[in-house]
């Protein structure tokens, strides 16, 4: 311990570098909210507003829509990049990730109560059409849409999807993380009574959530993070960071 804080404290005195922070538009709460750019909260920024606070590191915020995030990072990116990634997402946001994960991710089948249902396995989705949001794709779903199991409806946001369900409450499911599915039933005001939230991990298992980094941030950049990180977790300080949101 005497060494990973003699080691925090070396960082924090010679610290002159930016960090690049990607931020995705409109589409990430709550891992990440925003306002046009501006007053960044949610789980993984306050995570990474709280590993460079006081450290001396710069830390500049970057917000685009999620196809041009990735198309930049892509490219290249900025220098000394971070974001967040599961090594379930391919791509750029899973090849260089924190040693420790910040949340556990678990999808739900959202239907709407004004129809009775209840989900056993894929068969009693059969014929549906399933929500899903554009720009997120499911390996485990592609199958099942392309043999014509399911029909795929896509949607821009969260109110497009829940209005669906309930204009169509015995034809169609929305399938989402459980915690975006919970964070914005609360934003937009609706009663969680009028739709169910059940688990779907049967098809899309649980994974991990990580910081996603540069392949080539300065190594003493990402072992700080990642010092940083275990931390946190260690004081308890990232899971009350969760709380805040889920």
């Amino acid at each position: 311990m005497i060494a990973m804080l003699f080691s925090i404290s070396s960082y924090q005195s010679i610290a002159n570098d930016v960090v690049n922070y990607y931020v995705i538009a409109g589409q990430a709460q709550p891992f990440q909210i925003e306002e046009q750019g501006k007053n960044h909260t949610g789980i993984v920024s306050d995570i990474i507003a709280e590993i460079f606070t006081g450290s001396g590191y710069q830390l500049n915020y970057h917000t685009y829509p999620f196809n041009r995030m990735i198309s930049t990072l892509e490219s290249g990116g900025e220098q000394n990049w971070i974001t967040y990634g599961s090594p379930n997402w391919g791509r750029v946001q899973s090849e260089h990730l924190s040693d420790l994960p910040i949340y556990n991710v678990k999808h739900a089948l959202v239907t709407s109560t004004k129809a009775p249902f209840h989900y056993n396995d894929f068969g009693s989705i059969k014929g549906k059409g399933l929500v899903l949001l554009l720009g997120f794709d499911y390996a485990e779903l592609t199958p099942h849409i392309e043999q014509g199991d399911v029909s795929e409806i896509r949607v821009k946001n969260y109110e497009a999807a829940f209005s669906i369900i309930e204009r169509l409450p015995s034809d169609t499911a929305f399938v989402e993380m459980e915690s975006r599915v919970k964070y914005h039933l609360n934003r937009l005001g609706l009663t969680e009574q009028n739709f169910r939230v059940e688990a779907f991990s049967d098809v899309i298992a649980e994974y991990p959530i990580h910081l996603a980094f540069s392949g080539e941030m300065k190594p003493e950049i990402r072992l700080f993070i990642n010092q940083r990180l275990a931390e946190m977790k260690a004081n308890g300080s990232l899971e009350e960071i969760i709380n805040r949101y889920i």
